[in-house]
């Protein structure tokens, strides 16, 4: 009915020379699973040429949710109290740059993870946590923020390689519910006291389960925005999502939204 979590962390961040410099510890002493040390290190550097290079090297420890261990049985899905946690490292290099309104950066990635918790459907239509013994996920991901004419477009690209590497009958097949491609294109122009704009996401193909028998079909949207300046401090703003009513799953039987709107009155002094 509880878990106790005392962590402790201590945190760097500065310049050293022309280095930018980011460096951390924390330890975890979780009442159920023990002790766990964890980090991080970050380095940025800035080019002549106006580029900025940089590298990240992390750590991390996620333990098991209550409801990944508890949550009470059913017809259709169980809890699994035998789960441990994941632990995981990751590496990141990375190029970017801002010049004349335009920003762009590149990063590639790779986290490697023992223990992933991932849902599993076993037998038919009964769902349950299970722990993978090694995963693997490398990635690129690109953005660009530019102005054309009046326009603020803004772009951002995922390429993901994300794969179970354990040693069993599932081995190198791609990971549950993670599609490989993922795009998203934004553009706003504003016209006096209004901005308008339009989103466009599209998500590629993906797999509901370790074997990839249960395939989830990729899906494009649009999305339309409008803000209007009321008063001072005053944002009045409205929003159409999957304006096309696109019908889609990220999980097998859980429909996504269909066309949905959105207004909100926002105060930011």
């Amino acid at each position: 009915t509880s878990r106790n979590n005392k962590s402790v962390f201590i945190q760097y961040q500065g310049k050293v020379s022309t280095h930018d410099l980011q460096i951390a510890v924390r330890k975890d002493d979780n009442e159920q699973f023990g002790s766990e040390n964890t980090g991080s290190i970050a380095w940025g550097k800035e080019l002549e040429s106006g580029l900025m290079l940089t590298a990240n090297y992390g750590t991390a420890f996620k333990a098991p949710t209550f409801n990944d261990l508890y949550f009470p049985a059913d017809s259709f899905s169980a809890s699994n109290p035998d789960l441990i946690p994941e632990e995981s490292a990751s590496y990141e290099v990375g190029l970017g740059a801002k010049r004349n309104g335009t920003a762009w950066s590149l990063n590639l990635y790779e986290t490697n993870i023992e223990n992933l918790i991932v849902w599993v459907e076993e037998p038919a239509w009964f769902w349950s946590p299970v722990n993978i013994g090694e995963a693997q996920i490398r990635g690129l991901e690109a953005s660009l923020s530019t102005q054309l004419s009046s326009w603020q477009l803004n772009t951002n690209l995922s390429l993901l390689d994300p794969k179970n590497i354990s040693d069993d009958a599932n081995s190198g097949n791609q990971l549950p519910r993670r599609a490989k491609q993922t795009l998203s294109f934004d553009a706003s122009k504003q016209y006096g006291e209004f901005k308008v704009g339009a989103t466009v996401l599209a998500v590629g193909k993906r797999f509901d389960d370790l074997a990839n028998t249960t395939e989830l079909d990729s899906y494009n949207t649009i999305g339309l925005h409008i803000d209007y300046s009321v008063a001072k401090d005053w944002l009045l703003q409205g929003k159409v999502e999957n304006l096309g009513d696109e019908e889609y799953q990220t999980a097998e039987g859980y429909n996504q939204a269909g066309r949905n709107f959105f207004i909100t009155l926002r105060y930011q002094p």
